[in-house]
């Protein structure tokens, strides 16, 4: 046993499935707090989901006119001797160079906690 008070993750994982499946059962078992739960739900579903379709509209917007930007500067000829291509292309990879570090440094951590959680 761990000397720490913090439980493990299948631990909360199985406390947080219990706790929620008690909650579920009290609310079935009490029909005014049953339809109130569902009017909650209900609610913040919509709610949601009008903050996910702005979202979603915005990134689309955002996407079109990066993949337009894309096309045009590969369709323009170069204005000067190829600086603002190489600028833009140095840029595209360290970009490329930065999120490759952050998913690789992501995948240690999650192997770490994976060993953790397997001890």
């Amino acid at each position: 046993m761990t000397s720490n008070n913090t439980p493990n993750p299948i631990q909360q994982g199985l406390r947080i499935a219990i706790g929620a499946t008690a909650s579920a059962v009290e609310t079935i078992q009490d029909r005014e707090k049953f339809n109130q739960k569902i009017s909650e739900l209900t609610r913040d579903l919509q709610a949601k989901s009008e903050i996910w379709a702005q979202k979603g509209a915005l990134t689309e917007e955002e996407a079109k006119k990066m993949i337009e930007d894309f096309f045009n500067q590969k369709n323009d000829p170069p204005k000067s001797s190829g600086s603002s291509q190489s600028s833009y292309s140095n840029s595209s990879n360290e970009d490329l160079r930065t999120l490759t570090e952050e998913v690789i440094s992501l995948r240690e951590e999650l192997n770490k906690l994976n060993n953790k959680s397997a001890q």
